[in-house]
């Protein structure tokens, strides 16, 4: 007898859905009868098919997204380049949510997140920001970095956080209410607590209030078994060239400063990829020490000399 199908979904939405298999969409492993709602008539195309998701953090993901957890905005955590904006992105491409994006910084103001007053085919027209479109259209609202807002730009932020908050836009006095979907997910690298270590410059402290507002998800590096698989199938490297480039970024990144090391320079996940696909290019050139030459140009040109000369012995000791 087959098993009764376990179905995740909004609910209280009578938008038009399908469903998918989680093990089919996710690439992980789970049961065939769990399948979530996917909007649309058919589940959407991610933008990278190899995408790995860590399944204990998918599982929050989606009870964040189909409004199972306690609050609707989401803060993830973490260094440079392990995935915090691109885990959002590809659970939305699966479930065909859109994602309004943005990347702060301190010169990022409220109303760039509401929208403006814009000349269109030579009217002057109100044209919806990420925030509005969001919640009116319902989708997620991404904002990269969020911690490096002022303090101010985030308190005018914060009051449309709450689940029970709409938006009024000054300019046209109009009053948006957040659509069922609508969900906020934001990034940082120091967590709003200010950045001690000096690895992350424009990091800002946030208030408690807003930083409340929040469910914080620490977003890690993948394990090294799972860099190790990506980077062969990317790169089709030879294992033992594989070995060396996760050995050396594992010891790198366990002496970032930002980890509490001296290097403030390291090699992220992200980096990870570019620097063995341009070991292949560069040892089809014929360029002598190809890997090496490879993470030169991926990551360290440009970095403190001390540092480049740290990598530089680590790297000739394992070769």
């Amino acid at each position: 007898m087959a098993a009764k199908e376990v179905l995740i979904g909004w609910g209280q939405t009578s938008d038009p859905t399908s469903k998918g298999k989680i093990n089919a969409l996710f690439g992980i492993a789970a049961p065939d009868n769990v399948c979530v709602e996917v909007l649309g008539d058919k589940p959407g195309t991610s933008i990278d098919a190899d995408y790995w998701f860590d399944p204990a953090q998918l599982k929050k993901l989606l009870r964040w997204v189909y409004g199972e957890s306690a609050r609707r905005n989401m803060l993830l955590i973490g260094d440079a380049g392990v995935g915090k904006s691109s885990v959002i992105v590809e659970i939305a491409a699966r479930l065909n949510i859109p994602v309004y994006q943005l990347a702060c910084s301190g010169k990022t103001r409220f109303q760039h997140l509401v929208g403006s007053r814009e000349l269109v085919g030579g009217e002057t027209k109100w044209v919806d920001g990420p925030l509005t479109r969001a919640m009116r259209e319902g989708g997620i609202l991404l904002m990269d970095e969020v911690t490096r807002l002022d303090a101010g730009e985030q308190m005018n932020l914060a009051a449309v956080l709450d689940a029970r908050s709409a938006l009024t836009i000054p300019d046209t006095g109009e009053v948006v209410k957040p659509h069922p979907r609508f969900r906020v997910a934001a990034t940082g690298n120091s967590g709003g607590f200010g950045d001690e270590s000096g690895a992350y410059v424009g990091e800002k402290p946030s208030s408690f209030a807003f930083l409340d507002r929040f469910q914080k998800l620490r977003v890690n590096p993948m394990p090294a078994d799972v860099e190790t698989s990506l980077l062969t199938k990317a790169s089709g490297l030879p294992d033992e060239i594989i070995a060396l480039m996760i050995r050396l970024a594992g010891e790198v990144r366990k002496n970032f400063v930002g980890s509490g090391g001296g290097l403030s320079v390291t090699v992220s996940p992200r980096s990870m990829q570019v620097w063995a696909m341009e070991a292949v290019g560069y040892q089809k050139l014929g360029i002598k020490d190809p890997v090496w030459e490879a993470l030169m140009d991926t990551v360290l040109n440009g970095a403190p000399e001390d540092n480049i000369k740290t990598i530089q012995e680590l790297y000739q000791q394992w070769v």
